[in-house]
């Protein structure tokens, strides 16, 4: 007996096609998929007539707790990613300030982290660990062998050259990562040479990269502050230009240096500009032994620095011009870009405030990932859903190793699904979406293709607007 069957939707096929068949779940898992599935012995037939099926997806780039109460955060954020058709949250996490404000190490951090987890998430999660430390540097094999984290975050400007404000006494890494521990470029290094020490025992595991060069930024900080008024720039325009992307394609060309040298698999993210996207097509050129993924976000995708968003837009890396917007969907549509990430991080508006040079930074976007990429990729330039859906679900589930269990349809995998119609149309209010983030830099937009069903598991978790439960479960990494 089946427990759910899925009847008359085109299902997406991420990366191949899309076909009209009905999908069979049973124990929580993709059973059967075909036109002549037995539909008298199921517990529940869900019609999905006139829409969309695609996999769950795998929302990769996530920030739980950086601005809230980590078990408050998850529920709400986790609520909105549902609410979105996502059912797997990769968030990344890192000791220092915000977060859990410490430094011990992971082998206790990550146990705090999954207390606080449990009954919070509406979808299944996995953790992304940034090592700050020498010991957590050390500890990457056991945390890959028994604490199921495979992948792993650098921050290339964390030298804390645009983070004077923070600076009291001290050392600005020590302020704002509470570690006396160098982290500079040989740091890099050595979390590169122990992620490689692990290729042929554990596969899957990756390292990935925010690359902006602190010194780049620096002096173009210095000189937008001054110039700012002068030159009648507006936010975004101004922290564009303060952070450039120039910035972005030296840190690119550093890690590809080190990523050869050490033999480490490298995930760019959140790539910003033509520029980035241009250097990594050539470092590629030049050390194609270097095994990388390349990953964009909606917002980049979407946002422009004419967009009118303000501070309330103000993220790391920054938005680009809408020629860059073009540059990254002409990648997607040639292959160039492997994963779209939300890069959530839900930030109240009072932390924003009105400064441009003290708000905080980030947003929440997980919610308009699906839409976003159907109106601007799917409607606007006629991208196939297949490789929309492989942007978000496939992809991500290969490049975080835990494509033997979500990102696809295939018999055996988590029947995991969203459901939606293309033509659902609505304006992107705050107000309307299940973050606790009280706006968005999305405000106004009207987009296609929003989120109507979301199954967890063979389980619907959202459905006509509403949340049902938090039934989302810690996975191990790898799972390939």
């Amino acid at each position: 007996m089946l427990d759910l069957l899925i009847k008359n939707g085109k299902v997406v096929f991420p990366g191949k096609f899309v076909r009209d068949v009905d999908i069979g779940v049973k124990d929580g898992k993709i059973f059967s998929i075909g036109n002549d599935i037995d539909h008298d012995d199921t517990n529940k037939i869900l019609d999905a007539r006139g829409k969309y099926i695609l996999p769950g997806i795998v929302d990769s780039h996530f920030h739980i707790g950086i601005y809230r109460p980590f078990s408050e955060d998850a529920k709400s954020e986790s609520g909105s990613a549902a609410a979105g058709g996502v059912t797997t949250i990769l968030s990344y996490f890192r000791s220092g300030k915000n977060y859990l404000n410490t430094s011990e190490p992971y082998k206790q951090l990550l146990s705090k982290i999954l207390e606080l987890s449990k009954g919070n998430f509406y979808t299944d999660y996995g953790f992304n660990l940034a090592p700050v430390t020498r010991t957590h540097v050390k500890e990457i094999p056991e945390l890959v062998s028994n604490g199921g984290i495979s992948t792993f975050k650098y921050y290339m400007f964390y030298k804390g050259l645009n983070l004077k404000s923070e600076v009291k006494k001290g050392s600005v890494e020590k302020e704002y990562l509470l570690s006396d521990d160098p982290y500079d470029l040989g740091h890099l290094y050595n979390i590169m040479e122990q992620i490689a020490s692990l290729k042929g025992k554990i596969p899957g595991v990756r390292l990935s990269i925010h690359a902006e060069d602190a010194e780049i930024i620096r002096v173009n900080l210095e000189k937008v502050k001054e110039d700012m008024e002068k030159l009648g720039l507006n936010p975004l325009e101004a922290y564009s230009d303060a952070r450039p992307p120039a910035s972005e394609r030296l840190a690119i060309m550093e890690a590809f240096e080190l990523a050869h040298e050490t033999g480490c698999p490298i995930n760019i993210l959140h790539v910003s500009s033509e520029v980035a996207l241009n250097a990594i097509i050539q470092m590629k050129c030049v050390f194609p032994d270097v095994d990388v993924k390349v990953e964009t976000t909606p917002s980049h995708l979407s946002l422009n620095v004419e967009s009118g968003a303000g501070i309330f837009g103000k993220v790391n890396p920054p938005i680009r011009s809408s020629h860059d917007n073009e540059a990254l969907w002409n990648g997607i549509i040639d292959g160039k870009i492997d994963t779209v990430g939300s890069d959530h991080a839900s930030v109240e508006r009072s932390k924003k405030g009105t400064e441009l040079w003290s708000a905080e930074n980030g947003y929440g976007a997980t919610e308009l990932l699906l839409p976003t990429l159907i109106t601007e990729g799917y409607i606007k330039r006629k991208v196939p859903l297949e490789k929309i859906a492989a942007l978000i679900t496939l992809n991500p589930a290969r490049v975080h190793a835990i494509s033997g269990k979500k990102g696809d349809i295939i018999p055996g995998l988590d029947a995991d699904f969203v459901l939606f119609d293309a033509n659902t149309k609505k304006k992107v209010s705050y107000k309307d979406l299940h973050s606790a983030q009280d706006f968005s830099p999305f405000e106004g937009i009207e987009l296609n293709g929003w989120a109507d069903t979301t199954i967890l598991r063979g389980k619907v978790v959202y459905e006509n607007g509403k949340l049902i439960e938090p039934m989302g479960e810690f996975i191990k990494r790898p799972v390939l």
